[in-house]
């Protein structure tokens, strides 16, 4: 069964992050920890897909995609996602073709075992450009599968962050096991709360944490760029969709844009 679609209150609450961190919470934002994210955002992953590898095709560039909802392009009006949009934005240069792997709600643990399994490696090999999208989900469940107590819930971000790091780390080692030469794009994260109002809302600064531990994880690897994409939504809640927290067609339109900048 589809969990019912819940609001992250984590990335509007009041944190402040870094070593030694605390947590302050009202009563009322405690019980909607409890209550709202005990139903995380994002279907159960499925069992990963195992695509069969394909022959060689002279002069075709191939893009693999990879991770969760985002990468899916759930929320866009158009069923289009940022994948499609670089896809016609290749296609103008000439032939080529998409494989897009990403599944709602898969966690960094579930791309990642994805990423290593033999069939996923020989799309990988094979591909021209790579793009991935995980972290998001790390997040908000960790959030949700917390008691709601203010030291519990530091501590389960805590947890899922270094999760988050190592697992990206092992993404990006497969990856470039399997093709030591095709651009790779990490999409960070962005807070989709943010225009919303309310005293103290300094959850996005664990947002620009993540992504910043996103950043220094991809300097190990060749070729690899992680797309900012903060700023496209800060405050900007038109460019998402009717569920508040993916893109809407212009905010995966503009994604897009700024993969093509990293990887071109």
């Amino acid at each position: 069964m589809a969990r019912v679609v819940s609001r992250f209150w984590l990335w509007t609450a009041p944190v402040a992050v870094g070593t030694g961190a605390a947590l302050v919470l009202g009563a009322g934002l405690i019980l909607a920890l409890r209550g709202s994210l005990g139903d995380p955002i994002g279907d159960p992953p499925p069992p990963p897909a195992q695509p069969a590898a394909r022959p060689a095709r002279d002069g075709e560039r191939r893009i693999l995609v990879l991770g969760d909802s985002l990468a899916r392009g759930t929320g866009d009006e158009a069923g289009k996602g940022f994948a499609v949009d670089v896809l016609e934005a290749m296609k103008k240069r000439g032939p080529a073709t998409l494989t897009n792997l990403g599944v709602n709600g898969m966690e960094s643990p579930e791309v990642r075992a994805l990423v290593e399994s033999s069939n996923v490696r020989s799309l990988a090999g094979e591909a021209d450009l790579i793009l991935v999208s995980a972290g998001s989900n790390d997040l908000s469940h960790a959030a949700g599968r917390s008691t709601g107590s203010p030291t519990d819930l530091v501590d389960a971000v805590a947890a899922a962050r270094t999760r988050y790091v190592e697992n990206l780390r092992g993404i990006l080692r497969a990856l470039r096991e399997a093709n030591p030469r095709a651009p790779i794009a990490v999409v960070g994260l962005y807070d989709p709360f943010s225009g919303e109002p309310g005293p103290g809302r300094l959850g996005s600064s664990v947002i620009l944490q993540w992504n910043t531990l996103a950043a220094e994880t991809a300097l190990s690897f060749p070729g690899v760029a992680v797309v900012p994409t903060f700023d496209i939504f800060q405050g900007r809640t038109d460019r998402l969709s009717a569920d508040r927290y993916h893109p809407n067609r212009k905010g995966y339109a503009m994604i897009a844009e700024r993969v093509l900048q990293a990887v071109e």
